[in-house]
């Protein structure tokens, strides 16, 4: 089989920060053609479909800067270096809603975007359990925390409520599962 594989001949990274990275890559086409290719590099993120004892998802609404709009989304948040993504997942959803995740379960670890992105999304379910001692949002997590059926939380997706990728993909994949009050 032809190695049709491109070949890196210089990375510039043009922005950093602690949550990610731009560069531009220059590479060398199967062909011999050169060209430049921007590349946003990130740790990835852990996002929780928490279920509750009575058999509701709990969301969160935030602003979202890229899109100018506020957003309806599973808690989600940064891995951080070193960290496990489940203790990320549990974390998040504990500063974001004030639950705690027992009997945390891993869907599946999934690129969002292969063509301009490193970043990988862990997905998992868990059992939310409310926590009196939260939520803690970091000063720029202006949220609101809503709990709705799995069923309606779907009907958000097919009438383009629900948007966000790791969400729409995590909400189907638990309505799939045995155990999400549906």
């Amino acid at each position: 089989m032809e190695d049709r594989s491109w070949r890196t001949i210089e990375r510039n990274y043009l922005y950093r920060n602690p949550w990610c990275a731009f560069r531009v890559d220059e590479v060398m086409l199967p062909g011999g053609a050169e060209i430049e290719y921007g590349v946003l590099e990130s740790r990835g993120f852990a996002s929780v479909v928490p279920v509750t004892d009575d058999g509701n998802v709990v969301l969160v609404r935030q602003w979202r800067q890229p899109l100018g709009s506020f957003t309806l989304e599973l808690p989600s948040g940064g891995v951080d270096e070193g960290e496990d993504p489940g203790e990320a997942a549990g974390r998040e959803l504990f500063e974001e809603t004030g639950f705690r995740a027992v009997e945390l379960e891993h869907f599946a670890s999934v690129h969002t975007s292969t063509g301009r992105t490193t970043e990988l999304c862990h997905l998992f379910r868990c059992r939310a359990v409310r926590d009196l001692g939260g939520p803690r949002p970091e000063p720029t997590e202006l949220i609101e925390v809503i709990e709705m059926p799995l069923g309606e939380a779907l009907e958000e997706i097919s009438g383009g409520g629900i948007t966000d990728a790791a969400t729409v993909l995590g909400l189907l994949w638990s309505d799939r599962l045995p155990g999400c009050g549906r």
